[in-house]
Formats: C-alpha cells, sequence, structure tokens
C-alpha cells in the first residue's frame, strides 16, 4: 500500500516544492497526520448490503488547522473536506429501486490548497496503483462552508426583505385602523379602507374670458401680431393676471368661493379615494387578516367539502412517497430494507404513490367543470376570458415563482455537510431552465438530453396549466350540449389512451418507475407528459358536470351505492397493489405493462370521482363525515405551497446529515412526521408572504367596482 500512495501531488495541493510525493507531503504534515486519516471515509462491515456511501468525519476534517513552518518548506493549510463519486458496476448492487444510482461515495480529507480537479487526480492516481481494479473516480465536491453571499443572494434578500417590510406594516394598520374596536379609529378605517368607493369624475368647466377690473392699458406700447404671441407666453404677464384680485364690473364674486370649495372638496375626496386604495393594497399583504382568512373553516355555500380531505391526505401521500425516494439514500441499510420493502404487500401503497399526483389531476378537472359550469349559467354563457387565464396564472405564479427565486439563490448558504451541493441541489441555478417553468412547459424539458431540470417535482404544475389552457375546448361545447362535449371528452380521452399504449410498447416502458426499467424513457416521454396524464383530468371533468347538472342532488339505492362502493374499493386495491409480482420477480409483458400504463390512471380518477361524487350527494356515508372534517379546510388551503416546498425540506434534512440513518419502519415514520409538519408549516409562511397578498392583489386591481349579476 505504501508504494501505492508514491504518487505525484497535483502543483496547487503543494507549497513550494512542486515534486513532493504524498508520503513527503503526509510528513510534513506529520502532526496532523492522524486527524486526517481519521477523518477520512473507510469501508464499512456491510458494503455487500449496499452501504456504499462512506462519509468519514466532516467536521473532524474541518477542525484542521496546520500553523506548521518551522524548518519546513510547506505554507500553513485548514482540512477540506471532499465527497469522491466513483460509479461502480450495476451488476455489483442488483436493486431496481435504486437503478442508476451506482455511485460509490467516499470522503476525503486534503489541504484547502487542493482544487477539486486535484483531488480527482490524486484520488485517480492512487486507484489505478491497486491491482485489478477497474473503478475510477467520476467527481468530486469540495465542501465551502464559509463562501459569502453572491449578487444573486443579496438581491433576494433584499426582495425578501421588502415583502416582510410591507407585510409589517399592512399588518400594523390592520390591527390599528380596522381591528381595534374604536369608534373613531373604526370611522377612521373605514375611509382608508376605501368604504367611499363612488368614482369621482367632476368635469370643471372653462374659465369665462371676463376683462379684470382694474387692468391697466399701455397706450404708448401697442405690440403687433407677433408681439401679441409672444406676450401670450410672458410669465410675467399671465402670472400678474392669475394672481390679481380685480375682477370686472358686475361680475358675481360668490361663484369664485363656490369654485374654490368645489375643486377642494373634489381634491379631499380623491385623495380619500387614494388612500382607501392604498389601505387595501397594504390589507392584502396583513398577517392578521391573511392569517385567519388561511386558518377558517369556514366555507361557501354549495362547496364540495369532501374535496378538502381528499386534498390533504394525497398531499400526504406525496409526502411520504418522497420521504421514501429522498431519504432513502443516506441509509447505511439501503439494499437490504427496500429488498424487504419489495416483499411485503402492503408496501404496495408506497411503491405507487405515483398515483397520488392523478388524485390532484382529477380534482382539478372536478372543480373547474363544476364552477366554470355554475358560471356560465350564472352570465347565460358569457365569461371573461381573459379574466379566466389571467385569474389561473396569477393565482399560481407569483408563489411559484418567488419560491423557485428563495430556494435557488439561498439554499447553498443555510446548510452544510459530507453531503451538502455547495452550489444547490440546481444545475446552474437554473440560469437555463427557469423561464421554462415560467411558462408551463417544463414538462417538455427531458431529463436526458439537458441532465436536469428546474425544481424538478413541478412538472405537475406544467401538465395541470396546460390541461387548463385547452378546457374550455371541452367546457363550451359541453355547456350547450351534452352530446358534442361528450364526444369531444371522448376523442380526449382515447387519443391521450392510444398514445400512451404506442409510446409504452415502444420503449418497452415497465409499468412503473421503481420496476426497474429504463428510468429516462419513463420518466421524460410517459410520466411527464400531458398527453399521456390527461386521463384522470377528463374524468374529473365529466363527474364535475355531472355534479353541475344534478346541483348534487342524486338518490342512489342502498345495494346499488353499496356494490358501487365496493368496485371502487376493489379496483383501487387492484391499481395500487397489483404491482407485487412486478418487482419480485415476476414481470409482466410488454403488453400488459402497456395496457396498465395506458389504462390504471384514467381507472384511478374513476375511483376518486365515484368518492367525491358519493359524497356531494349524500351517498358518502362516515366516509364523507371524516373527508368533510372542518381541519381538512385551512390544512387544503396550504397544499399549494406544500406541495412546492416539501421536496426542499426533505433535501435539506437528507443534505445536513453528518452520518447515515440505519432505516426501519419506525425511522421513516420518524423522518415523514417531521416533514409533513414542516412542510405545512413553511407552506403557512409562503401563504402569507407570497400567495393571499397575491390574491388580494388581484381583488382589489381586478375586481374593484365590478358588478354583481
Amino acid at each position: 500500500m505504501r508504494h501505492a500512495l508514491l504518487v505525484q501531488v497535483p502543483i496547487s495541493c503543494q507549497s513550494y516544492d512542486t515534486q513532493s510525493p504524498i508520503v513527503q507531503m503526509m510528513n510534513r504534515i506529520r502532526r496532523h497526520f492522524p486527524e486526517v486519516i481519521d477523518a477520512a471515509a473507510k469501508p464499512p462491515a456491510d458494503f455487500l448490503d449496499g452501504d456504499i456511501t462512506w462519509l468519514g468525519d466532516y467536521d473532524e476534517c474541518l477542525a484542521i488547522h496546520s500553523n506548521l513552518t518551522e524548518n519546513m518548506e510547506i505554507a500553513p493549510f485548514d482540512g477540506e473536506y471532499c465527497l469522491v463519486g466513483i460509479p461502480i458496476p450495476a451488476k455489483t448492487i442488483p436493486n431496481p429501486l435504486v437503478a442508476g444510482q451506482y455511485m460509490l461515495r467516499l470522503g476525503v480529507c486534503v489541504p484547502d490548497g487542493c482544487s477539486e480537479t486535484d483531488t480527482l487526480i490524486l484520488i485517480n492516481t492512487v486507484l489505478s496503483k491497486i491491482p485489478n481494479n477497474t473503478m475510477l473516480a467520476a467527481s468530486v465536491q469540495c465542501q465551502n462552508p464559509d463562501r459569502e453571499f453572491d449578487t444573486r443572494a443579496t438581491v433576494v434578500i433584499v426582495i425578501v426583505s421588502l415583502f416582510i417590510t410591507v407585510m409589517v406594516i399592512g399588518t400594523v394598520y390592520d390591527v390599528l385602523y380596522i381591528q381595534w374596536p374604536k369608534s373613531k379609529v373604526q370611522t377612521m378605517a373605514g375611509l382608508l379602507n376605501g368604504e367611499v368607493t363612488e368614482n369621482y369624475q367632476y368635469k370643471i368647466t372653462a374659465e369665462e374670458d371676463t376683462p379684470l377690473i382694474g387692468e391697466k392699458k399701455t397706450p404708448e406700447y401697442k405690440p403687433g401680431k407677433i408681439g401679441k404671441i409672444l406676450l401670450s407666453f410672458s410669465v410675467y404677464t399671465n402670472g400678474a393676471k392669475i394672481l390679481s384680485t380685480n375682477q370686472s364690473a358686475g361680475s358675481l364674486t360668490s361663484v369664485n368661493g363656490i369654485r374654490f370649495i368645489s375643486m377642494s372638496w373634489v381634491c379631499i375626496d380623491i385623495v380619500i379615494y387614494l388612500i382607501g386604495l392604498l389601505g387595501k393594497l397594504l390589507l392584502s399583504f396583513s398577517i392578521y387578516t391573511n392569517g385567519a382568512k388561511i386558518l377558517s373553516t369556514d366555507q361557501s355555500a354549495g362547496s364540495l367539502n369532501a374535496v378538502n380531505g381528499i386534498r390533504f391526505i394525497s398531499m400526504s401521500w406525496v409526502i411520504l412517497g418522497h420521504t421514501y425516494g429522498i431519504s432513502t439514500p443516506i441509509s447505511d441499510n439501503m439494499l437490504p430494507f427496500t429488498i424487504l420493502m419489495y416483499k411485503r404487500w402492503s408496501f404496495g401503497a408506497i411503491l405507487n404513490a405515483l398515483v397520488s399526483v392523478d388524485t390532484f389531476f382529477t380534482l382539478s378537472g372536478l372543480l373547474l367543470t363544476y364552477l366554470i359550469m355554475k358560471e356560465l349559467k350564472r352570465k347565460d354563457g358569457k365569461i371573461n376570458w381573459f379574466m379566466f387565464y389571467f385569474h389561473r396564472f396569477w393565482r399560481l405564479t407569483p408563489p411559484y415563482m418567488l419560491v423557485l427565486m428563495v430556494y435557488v439563490s439561498l439554499f447553498p448558504y443555510i446548510g452544510s455537510g459530507p453531503l451538502w451541493k455547495k452550489d444547490g441541489m440546481e444545475v446552474n441555478y437554473c440560469k437555463d431552465a427557469w423561464y421554462y417553468n415560467f411558462l408551463y412547459v417544463n414538462n417538455f424539458v427531458n431529463l436526458k438530453d439537458t441532465g436536469s431540470q428546474c425544481m424538478a417535482w413541478t412538472w405537475y404544475l406544467a401538465n395541470d396549466m396546460q390541461f387548463f389552457v385547452i378546457s374550455p375546448l371541452i367546457i363550451i361545447p359541453l355547456f350547450f350540449s351534452k352530446a358534442i362535449g361528450g364526444i369531444v371528452m371522448f376523442v380526449f380521452l382515447l387519443g391521450s389512451w392510444i398514445t400512451t399504449g404506442v409510446i409504452s410498447k415502444t420503449y418497452n416502458m415497465k409499468p412503473s418507475l421503481v420496476a426497474g426499467g429504463d428510468f429516462f424513457p419513463y420518466f421524460d416521454y410517459y410520466y411527464i407528459k400531458p398527453y399521456c396524464r390527461i386521463g384522470p383530468y377528463l374524468m374529473g371533468m365529466f363527474t364535475g358536470y355531472v355534479l353541475y347538472r344534478t346541483n348534487c342532488k342524486c338518490q342512489i339505492n342502498r345495494y346499488v351505492n353499496l356494490f358501487v362502493w365496493i368496485v371502487a374499493a376493489g379496483l383501487a386495491i387492484i391499481i395500487l397493489y397489483g404491482l407485487y409480482d412486478e418487482v419480485n420477480g415476476h414481470p409482466m409483458s410488454v403488453d400488459v405493462a402497456a395496457l396498465y400504463n395506458t389504462v390504471h390512471r384514467t381507472l384511478w380518477g374513476a375511483c376518486v370521482c365515484w368518492v367525491i361524487f358519493a359524497c356531494a350527494t349524500g351517498n358518502g356515508g362516515f366516509v364523507n363525515t371524516i373527508l368533510s372534517w372542518k381541519a381538512f379546510v385551512p390544512l387544503s388551503r396550504l397544499t399549494y405551497c406544500a406541495y412546492l416546498i416539501h421536496p426542499i425540506i426533505m433535501y435539506y434534512f437528507s443534505n445536513v446529515q453528518r452520518k447515515l440513518l440505519h432505516f426501519s419502519d419506525l425511522t421513516v415514520m420518524y423522518l415523514f412526521l417531521p416533514n409533513m409538519c414542516l412542510s405545512y408549516a413553511a407552506a403557512f409562511i409562503a401563504s402569507l408572504a407570497f400567495e393571499s397578498p397575491m390574491m388580494g392583489l388581484e381583488k382589489v386591481i381586478f375586481k374593484r367596482g365590478e358588478k354583481k349579476d
């Protein structure tokens, strides 16, 4: 082993002596040699069980500070921790869940003078000396825990500070002038809050062209036409006329006072109106008012109450699935734990947690159709389509972009550790990809081609927005003719099925991301594409239309009702747990997998639709009682921000770990519950700061003065 270490050190790793071998360099820092070796990674006892992450001791490495200069030609140095990635053959650890993640990661401690390139060369030089070894390091990431904020982060901090300032001002205004029960304050608050909402548009008549009393003539000088024109622009002459108090004989002098008082009245009214508008704008940022709205359990008449429970449970399901997916790589027993989970039939709900997103698609289609149909009926088929699209864009985009901005710019600075990504989780700070998210087309950015997506989990938002954009193509014909609308809807569904089946068979896709197939074709060409995911959305639209037509009233024979509940529950169980054989060595044929990929999401949407329909029409029984629990109402309002933020919470926790975790069911629950609680807590803050204010601004700017039909 000693001979393996006798290699040349890259120049930037050395001080003064550019030809010093590693052993000589180690001798020069001999007082810290034990710490360097102790901080470095070492092979664990359970390597064959899949422990392929050897972290070493991050903090011990950074604690090394060498000032050895006496009789030595070497400069002082500090310890620098680097994580080396060494790809290993997939066949070495045959586990489908970690397909594509076969990377031996080990921590090394080097002097801070070494760059990442130097460390990579040094590690590969050492590895090449090992007999019969074919594995070489492919990546090195060295930590820099003391980095300073860059311009991007500084700008974002300023923007966030402005939001906080406006929120504080709005809250103070709200509490002092709106909430305090003092008569004088309340009276003033009524004015400042814009209760006087009339539009004051006064037309001031032109002044009469009357001569002024005592206007002096200048007989000595009679200007010509050019002189008169020039005198018309004279500041001296015009100023004297304006400021003169003389009036012509017979003038109605009281008119002057009436004019001034009337104009003053107009000015005061305009000022009051502007102050009222400013008050409304400030109230949009009030923590008190927005917090009360978010936490309120009140709902408008005719609301589909069961949707709140379904939305929260589905979001919890998403968080649970991502807890497994994001946290598993930081476990020291990844292989045995995942194999054990695969063999448990009950684990099917986790393996197939991907359909939880299809629940959201179903809810979106159902609520959109149900509400817009009622609006079209109220307005005799007429609707402001500009506001239809603008409201949706404004509802989603500001919090989306603000969360993205804060996450990309500040995330690299809020943590440290051996697994911490010093430049954040996103490639190049989303510099080359953020506008795809802004335009909601990021689901057409393929991972295989680009290597990354910005906030990859937001592919769902892109799909949902695209479905929303094309929804009038179905809603309008459906409103005027259920036959034509039904045909259009079926054409969309049939086209989606055919497209999905062809894509699945062409790429020999497995029936799930976790079934061990090729990840990129499944994810890029099927999983995130709207033409493969619209099925549940269409099922939701159909159910929303039925609820609109029946006015949420439908008497169902109790035996028929029970039968449909059993069928829906059985179908859902088959969808969730039907992959057990697939992940345990008995894969489906390509044709069966294609059929599963084609229809299972639509069928899942149908199951969800039955639950909502039954609960809305009084056929839900105890299920409706549970899903309509009032506590779900505020949690449901936070779902959007929770979806945006929850992976960030998980990334942070996973990447600040100093040591690996030993996974078990109890460990996962200890991870899942804090993930969910922190995600919703962060969602509450984000909603107060970004979502609710934007909704309030929209109401002030676009709905002010609207007449209700």
